[in-house]
């Protein structure tokens, strides 16, 4: 009863302290040591080798269930963010298309000289890298 409270003590404390994701790794790390100390006080001998076999699975069991549960977590955190990081992320890239369409209406319809050829190579680049850094920031 005490762990339990003190699990809900920290679950309700946790967003006011940290992120989502800080969130997701402190609950994770709390009911990983609840899950070692309920065990670790049933733990039979290791001379009776069964008996130690089956606790030692349902260990592993009840970790490998906490370890899913945190990463579910995770998983919705990231989700929740996802559909503003995309509409930045489109903004961006539409803003950096546009760019790339002023730069073909300036040059199109006529022969270059060597330095409107340099000029023009120069802006693409530019364009480029714009497009970059936003899919670069988009990923965060």
């Amino acid at each position: 009863m005490k762990n339990r409270l003190v699990v809900v003590f920290l679950a309700i404390l946790l967003p006011l302290t940290a992120n989502a994701k800080d969130k997701c790794d402190a609950m994770a790390e709390a009911e990983q040591h609840r899950i070692t100390r309920e065990f670790s006080s049933q733990a039979p001998s290791k001379n009776d080798q069964q008996a130690y076999l089956a606790w030692s699975k349902n260990l592993h069991a009840a970790l490998a269930t906490a370890s899913q549960r945190h990463e579910d977590c995770v998983r919705s955190t990231r989700a929740a963010s996802r559909p503003a990081n995309t509409a930045k992320l489109d903004e961006c890239i539409a803003e950096s298309n546009r760019h790339a369409d002023e730069l073909q209406a300036k040059y199109r319809g006529r022969t270059l000289t060597a330095e409107e050829q340099a000029a023009l190579r120069a802006e693409e680049e530019r364009v480029i890298e714009e497009r970059m850094a936003c899919t670069r920031t988009g990923r965060k």
